[in-house]
């Protein structure tokens, strides 16, 4: 399994996929507030892959060299807007993610930014690097959207970032592009087998009863942002157990929409969960210390709502002092 003493950084600095700018400042946020800095005095070595390297006072803003930005594109029917940096973004980190596995295969993975929607070719890289130990792996989707919209949806927007989880379980709608460097295949990374949506706001619009109805019918374990909120540590103990029966590597996503807008407004897109900050820290906290976890994605940071990085601050230092216990465990 991974080893606690080292933790292998990458900053997403993108907002390519998404309704509106700002995330793609998430990187940047992360150094700001000195999480390399952090990390190290923690007792946890950063490992530096990068060009630049991965250091606070680095004029790089991300390891992908450059910002993959919003930018205004017309509506394609049955496709996604700005189509081609969205397919540079998910080349650029699954070039980064191949060179962590090649140069640090037991390092603890820390994802930052930026797109949820980067997460097919993370994914992608984690499967196939513990494939070859003989292992599968669990995926924790904690986010208030179940983010299943599809192309051949009729009130289809065009926003990559809605159909997350479609790419992921390889639903109707999922993308593919068939040039020689392929990074979008309809394969399905994600099943009820060996994914649990945690978190999940039932009622919200965008969470739509057909989609609902598809993740019961697939007998998919859904935590609903209400059994999060009456008891995050049980709620998470449960979602490692459904997982650890048939996975000994788990992969974690954090999307901050998860938390409740009203206090802690950081996600790029407000989802109003109920959900504290501190109860879903605590729930995190308990999924991280789990053993069978081997990386986190922390996504839909949008800078622009934390005047002076005070959110961020917060958020980083939390993450740093569970994965200081983690190391110590």
């Amino acid at each position: 399994m991974v080893s606690m003493q080292k933790v292998c950084v990458t900053y997403v600095a993108a907002d390519c996929g998404s309704i509106i700018p700002g995330k793609s400042g998430a990187a940047a946020a992360f150094k700001a507030v000195k999480i390399h800095q952090k990390l190290l005095q923690a007792g946890i070595e950063v490992v530096d892959n990068g060009p630049s390297g991965y250091h606070d006072t680095s004029s790089q803003l991300d390891v992908l060299e450059e910002t993959m930005t919003y930018q205004p594109s017309p509506f394609v029917p049955h496709d996604i807007r700005n189509r081609a940096d969205n397919l540079e973004l998910l080349r650029k980190v699954r070039r980064r993610m191949t060179k962590n596995f090649d140069q640090e295969p037991n390092s603890f993975q820390l994802v930052l930014g930026g797109e949820c929607c980067m997460l097919p070719v993370i994914l992608s890289c984690v499967k196939r690097q513990y494939k070859s130990y003989d292992m599968d792996v669990g995926f924790i989707y904690v986010d208030a959207d179940t983010d299943m919209h599809s192309p051949v949806d009729a009130d289809w927007n065009g926003y990559f970032a809605s159909m997350t989880m479609t790419q992921l379980m390889g639903r109707p709608g999922s993308l593919v592009n068939s040039n020689a460097d392929s990074v979008l295949t309809n394969d399905k990374l994600c099943n009820a087998e060996n994914t649990v949506f945690f978190g999940t706001n039932l009622s919200h619009p965008g969470n739509k009863n057909e989609h609902l109805a598809y993740l019961h019918g697939e007998h998919f374990k859904v935590f609903s942002l209400q059994a999060v909120a009456l008891d995050p540590q049980a709620r998470a103990r449960d979602a490692l157990e459904h997982l650890e029966r048939k996975h000994k590597a788990i992969w974690v996503h954090l999307d901050v929409d998860s938390i409740d807008p009203g206090e802690f407004p950081l996600a790029n897109v407000p989802n109003f969960t109920g959900v504290t900050f501190t109860n879903m820290m605590l729930a995190l906290d308990v999924l991280l210390a789990s053993e069978s976890v081997i990386g986190l994605t922390v996504a839909e940071v949008n800078p622009d709502h934390d005047p002076g990085l005070v959110m961020t601050k917060r958020l980083t230092e939390t993450i740093v002092a569970m994965l200081a216990r983690k190391r110590s465990s």
